[in-house]
């Protein structure tokens, strides 16, 4: 059945693959928006799956505890019977020596006493206080032999479920990196697509405001030319009209200054375009590699999913722990080191690392909601206790720290309003995560 469910996902996201996939056309937002949809249509469909191996997780902690507790037993037990045998091997040496009492050879030759045939006088002249010792040795070993058949059927028992959660968190594992590498693969498309489109765009703007650039200097040109033009002709004119060729009159005539100011002029007009070209030339294209960023979270209402990453779990508030504790958070299961991101943007109030939560951070949204993850693989650079950040803030990864079972990294995740007490998170986070 569970085989079943992880190949219908990794057919449903088969399936799915957008048109642009075998006709490499362009990708649109609604590309993407439909690729995350799918991803957390898998993760949904695998609920059910997610739900029995919270509970095997749940069943093994039980069973761990319980052959600790039984093996703490025997041993025990074997002590105590080492002891009451040794009491009893005494009573009959005594016994013997005071009366020559017959079978106690066999006594000492055998460990079950309740096989031995006994004859009825030696029996009778045991007095209370033997047989409680007698009573006390059969009783431990009954006790002991129960529960050491109890230690073996819980570790038989053990294996089982232990075979059985490696088998299931394969499958998960499986289904959500299907999952998660669809929806990657189309993101980090349309993001180099976007990218693309924007330096194309950008490289036309610059060719265009180049074109205009130059045109504006060929039109200077012209018009210094134009102007320069213009001077000389004038100034031949005024010579030509002069009636008496006097000296000063011919010294004007060459018009040195107006030759000066042609070739000034001239020379500016060449000097300023030669200038604008040097100075406005764009520079050579240049080419950077970096590795794409993992797609940014999807965010409604200024909230997002605490897992930026394909994800699976069930609601399991209320459920049974060991130790007598009830489950006060629900268990979303991804990759190991899944980025775990701020559901909303606030302040970090705290971080901690303990035995139960492992590595964890305590986060308080600007709306006064409070929110705690618990196993957490490693915390971001830079997040600790005063840190604000926004919404979809990357804070650290999913992982096993803690009490958590290294069958399948999990984060597991509280809520609780402003002012108020932990509540159920299984519909924030189906919200949010699908």
């Amino acid at each position: 059945m569970r085989i079943r469910i992880v190949l219908a996902v990794v057919v449903l996201v088969a399936l799915a693959v957008p048109a642009y996939a075998q006709t490499g056309g362009e990708l649109s937002q609604s590309d993407v928006d439909a690729a995350l949809a799918r991803r957390r249509a898998a993760g949904s469909s695998l609920e059910a799956l997610t739900a029995r191996f919270d509970q095997a997780m749940f069943d093994e902690e039980i069973l761990r505890e319980q052959i600790m507790d039984l093996s703490v037993r025997v041993a025990d037990l074997e002590q105590d019977i080492i002891a009451r045998r040794s009491k009893v091997v005494s009573l009959v040496v005594s016994r013997y020596m005071a009366g020559g009492l017959t079978g106690t050879e066999r006594v000492f030759n055998t460990r079950d006493f309740t096989d031995i045939p006994v004859q009825a006088e030696y029996l009778a002249r045991l007095n209370a206080a033997d047989l409680a010792v007698l009573g006390g040795l059969l009783a431990s070993e009954e006790l002991q032999v129960s529960q050491q058949e109890s230690l073996d059927a819980s570790l038989i028992a053990q294996r089982e479920i232990t075979t059985e959660l490696t088998e299931m968190a394969t499958e998960l594992s499986v289904a959500l990196a299907t999952a998660d590498a669809e929806y990657n693969s189309i993101a980090a498309a349309f993001t180099k697509q976007e990218e693309e489109r924007r330096a194309r765009e950008e490289a036309e703007r610059k060719a265009r405001e180049e074109e205009l650039r130059k045109a504006e200097a060929a039109r200077k040109a012209r018009e210094a030319a134009a102007a320069a033009a213009a001077t000389t002709t004038t100034a031949v004119a005024t010579t030509t009209t002069t009636t008496v060729p006097v000296t000063t009159t011919t010294t004007e005539a060459p018009q040195v200054t107006t030759t000066t100011e042609v070739t000034t002029t001239t020379s500016e007009a060449s000097s300023t375009t030669d200038g604008s070209t040097s100075t406005t030339a764009a520079p050579p294209d240049t080419t950077t590699t970096t590795t794409a960023p993992p797609p940014p979270p999807a965010i409604t209402d200024g909230k997002t999913c605490p897992v930026n990453a394909a994800n699976s779990f069930s609601d399991t508030w209320g459920a049974a722990r060991s130790g007598g504790r009830t489950h006060k958070g629900v268990d979303i299961f991804a990759a190991r080191n899944a980025p775990l991101v701020a559901v909303e943007s606030g302040t970090v109030t705290r971080t901690s690392n303990s035995s139960l939560g492992g590595i964890s951070i305590y986060l308080t949204g600007s709306s006064g909601n409070r929110y705690y993850y618990a196993h957490l693989e490693f915390i971001t650079d830079g997040i600790r206790g005063g840190t604000v950040v926004d919404v979809g803030e990357t804070l650290g990864g999913v992982g096993t720290t803690g009490n958590a079972p290294a069958w399948l990294p999990m984060l597991h995740f509280q809520y609780a309003p402003p002012g108020g007490d932990w509540v159920n998170p299984y519909p924030l986070a189906k919200a949010l995560c699908g």
